[in-house]
């Protein structure tokens, strides 16, 4: 049985997985319509899928409970390095944040909100 934590944990990674694509997208303008190359994405939709496939086969092997995010998490994060590593983009990939960057406008504008 899986619990609410071994799908969002996970679902989030996934979910910075194509936010990161969708940003690599942006900055090589190869396609700002549509859609675009998703490695990382995959990768780790990929990687969620054969754990939970992990995960279930030694539940019913051992009969017992298995903490479900012993198998997930590092599927997802390891999937996600090693993605990056093979591309050869291990150091941009470790370098990216998804917090957007206030620009010099962004501030003036908060300031006169305020």
């Amino acid at each position: 049985m899986l619990g609410l934590g071994d799908i969002v944990i996970p679902g989030t990674l996934i979910a910075f997985a194509l936010r990161y694509d969708h940003y690599r997208a942006l900055q090589s303008k190869a396609s700002r319509q549509g859609s675009f190359p998703k490695p990382y994405f995959y990768a780790t939709l990929t990687a969620y899928f054969l754990a939970l496939v992990i995960t279930m086969t030694v539940m019913h092997n051992f009969k017992t409970a298995q903490p479900a995010l012993l198998y997930l998490s590092p599927a997802g994060i390891l999937s996600f390095y090693i993605t990056a590593a093979v591309r050869g983009e291990l150091r941009e990939a470790m370098k990216w944040s998804d917090i957007p960057e206030t620009g010099p406008s962004q501030i003036t504008a908060e300031k006169k909100r305020n």
